[in-house]
């Protein structure tokens, strides 16, 4: 009986306090268990009658669009949001790479400065963010801010409205009416890379990614041109490497001959110290009992620090402290989420649920075919829900076994005000939609990427690459004597016919080429060989134990988002056959006419970005030191990333130093394969450590098959399905 005793006492608050104070431990436990059931009570009914005070308010019925859990959430625990001018991307470490770019208090910037200027200056701000960083939390916070009583220098009218919502144009279109009500009405625009505009046609329009996306931000700023100020908040993935460029709107400036520039910002990464001001929040500062559980959440910050600075995943930190494991990647944080999900609410309902295995299988088994379906439903109508009904029909074809209530939970699969099921998180869905096309290929080649960055990452993290189509035609390759910094004569410039065919977007990374070691147990060459070359300071040199696993200084690359170097034209040959058995499809290395032709994107000049390549456009000139995560700089026409440095890039051609004055003799060549034989295979695209000419588009390097250094690596083509 007392060992009973002492169990509750154990599990209830109080009792501890209750002995200390002189009672003995039955009369701690019937008091404990009082004081708790109170406690419990009050809580309940403030909860109750701080939802129905929100109901009533201002703010509910001005926030139709955000559920009171969602508000509720977004204050909860709120730390104050910092922007930047520069994108955190630029730097490689989100954690310690950002301390030096100066940041600023983003809600008291708008309040106290923006949204109170006397003469128009700024006025459209596009906030930009990558998932998972508070882009809606800090809409809300600012939202709730200016209406708060505090703010006694309120003087207009504010609206935030997400573009989630399917009836946006119409709302907009009617705020446009009137001018005069326009004028004194601050806009917040929620979310534009949910657009349903940003989806291509059914009928193609004839535009990339990137246009059609300028094209709708242009007709939104348009429609809402005469409101006092307009904020939009995006994810950042439609601007890679623009961050210094202007963004100029075709809305003309009142009583001036220029046109508005939209003032890009950046949500700045959490930092030490912001990380510990959300744990205190959600841990209390003083709150002793809670000191285990803060010690394990700071053990994870620590082992994982480019994960944790992004708000969204912090709070979640009470699912990952249950997993008790180092995250490499961000599919691995949010693959532990969904389990610590389903086995929450397996928990939750251990007296109903006859068999939890099966109940966790059917309610995982569900969120999938529940995001699979709003796949489609956003290709067709561009919402980001399904209906009850859908829902329950989804259980009942695919023969699960859960009951209304047990198909959501308030974590990740929730239902709206309208009844509708959606994810709790944009991200979360991308995970499952990750998740099948990562298992079934053939789902993967028809997914439109169109807006799901975070698919892209999942995918990429485990192995699975993006290929773009490149419509082939004919141009001509090489490049004339005249072409600045050409000097060699191995370029003369002959016509070329190709026929279509796919290509990476990104070279090959270092976790997809971990993911064919690990099944394969290949040897590389510079495994079986003990060394790679690298760049000591003065000179390249064979430094040993060096392989695929290391950095261009050949310590071990923690971050696997880089492209995998240290391999040579062998490895990559040898990953390429590898991939096209796992797909029953073949993949190759490009030849050197594909990759020329990717490369140049219909350009004719030195570079595809002109004349004259930048850092800011591309990583060489040594201005870095290393190698970059692929996809940081702005892509070329064709959506591909890093033709030009971060790495060499190994082509399928033996290299012949007169092939291309032979080809130049036998007139338009359809589809060449290069030199016949030869000792060298050709590289292309220079590399971090290059001078802009050997960027180029045209130029030529080699070395042997078996040559392997810290800066070449490799992307792969295929054929389009027949």
């Amino acid at each position: 009986m007392d060992k009973i005793i002492e169990a509750i006492l154990d599990l209830l608050p109080f009792g501890e306090w209750l002995i200390a104070a002189g009672l003995n431990e039955k009369q701690s436990v019937g008091f404990s268990a009082i004081l708790s059931l109170t406690l419990l009570y009050l809580l309940n009914e403030g909860r109750k009658k701080g939802m129905a005070h929100y109901q009533n308010s201002k703010t509910a019925k001005s926030l139709v669009h955000y559920t009171y859990q969602e508000v509720q959430k977004a204050k909860e625990y709120f730390i104050d949001t910092k922007a930047q001018s520069l994108s955190p991307t630029i730097e490689e470490e989100l954690k310690t790479g950002t301390k030096f770019i100066p940041k600023v208090s983003l809600i008291d910037h708008f309040l106290k400065t923006a949204f109170n200027e006397k003469e128009e200056s700024d006025k459209f701000y596009l906030v930009l963010a990558d998932s998972g960083m508070g882009k809606t939390t800090f809409m809300l916070n600012l939202y709730m801010r200016y209406y708060s009583v505090l703010n006694f220098g309120r003087k207009y009218e504010m609206k935030l409205l997400p573009f989630r919502d399917d009836k946006i144009l119409d709302d907009l279109k009617e705020i446009a009416k009137d001018k005069k009500k326009a004028s004194k009405t601050i806009l917040l625009l929620d979310a534009f890379d949910e657009y349903k505009g940003l989806l291509p046609p059914k009928e193609p329009d004839g535009l990339s990614n990137d246009e059609r996306f300028r094209k709708r931000l242009d007709e939104i700023v348009e429609l809402v041109q005469y409101c006092r100020e307009v904020v939009i908040t995006s994810r950042s993935q439609y601007f890679p490497g623009q961050e210094k460029e202007d963004f100029t709107l075709k809305v003309p400036k009142y009583g001036s001959n220029g046109f508005h520039v939209l003032a890009k910002l950046y949500l700045s990464p959490f930092d030490e110290r912001e990380i510990e001001q959300y744990l205190n929040k959600k841990f209390g500062r003083w709150k002793f009992w809670n000191n285990k559980k803060k010690a394990l959440a700071w053990n994870i910050v620590d082992t994982s620090p480019k994960l944790m600075v992004r708000p969204m995943l912090l709070a979640y930190i009470d699912y990952l402290m249950a997993a008790k494991t180092d995250f490499k990647n961000t599919y691995e944080v949010y693959e532990t989420l969904v389990e610590r999900w389903l086995e929450r609410e397996a928990n939750k309902r251990k007296h109903e649920v006859k068999d939890r295995k099966k109940f966790k299988k059917d309610l995982y088994a569900f969120s999938r075919l529940v995001a699979i379906q709003i796949h489609y439903i956003r290709l067709n109508s561009g919402s980001f829900s399904i209906s009850y009904k859908t829902g329950k029909e989804l259980c009942r074809t695919h023969d699960l076994d859960l009951d209304d209530y047990e198909m959501t939970g308030q974590s990740l699969l929730t239902r709206d005000a309208n009844h509708n099921w959606k994810f709790a998180h944009k991200s979360i869905l991308e995970f499952f939609l990750a998740k099948e096309a990562i298992d079934n290929s053939d789902f993967y080649t028809v997914f439109d990427f169109t807006g799901m960055d975070m698919v892209k990452l999942f995918c990429r993290e485990k192995g699975v690459a993006d290929f773009i189509l490149i419509k082939g035609g004919t141009f001509l390759m090489g490049s004339p004597e005249s072409e600045v910094d050409r000097n060699e004569k191995d370029e003369t410039p002959y016509e070329v016919k190709l026929s279509d065919f796919y290509m990476l977007e990104y070279t090959v990374t270092l976790a997809q080429f971990e993911v064919f070691i690990q099944i394969t147990d290949y040897q590389t060459d510079a495994d079986k060989n003990g060394s790679s070359r690298i760049w000591n300071g003065k000179e390249w040199k064979d430094k040993k134990g060096i392989n695929w696993k290391c950095d261009v200084s050949g310590k071990i690359q923690t971050e696997k988002q880089h492209p995998v170097i240290h391999v040579s034209w062998n490895d990559a040959t040898a990953y390429a056959k590898w991939l096209s058995e796992k797909h029953n499809r073949q993949y190759n290395l490009p030849t050197e006419a594909q990759w020329e032709y990717a490369c140049r994107a219909g350009t004719t000049t030195a570079f595809n970005t002109g004349e004259n390549l930048t850092t800011e456009q591309a990583n060489f000139n040594n201005k870095i030191g290393k190698t970059t995560p692929v996809g940081m700089y702005k892509p070329n026409v064709f959506g591909l990333y890093d033709m030009h440095g971060n790495v060499w890039e190994w082509c399928n051609d033996w290299y012949g130093e007169k092939y291309y004055e032979e080809c130049k003799q036998q007139g338009i060549i359809e589809n060449p394969l290069g030199a016949k034989s030869g000792s060298y295979k050709v590289l292309r695209g220079g590399s971090w450590n290059n001078y802009a000419q050997y960027c180029r588009s045209a130029r030529r390097g080699n070395y042997a098959p078996a040559c392997r250094f810290s800066y070449i690596g490799f992307r792969l083509v295929c054929s389009p399905v027949s």
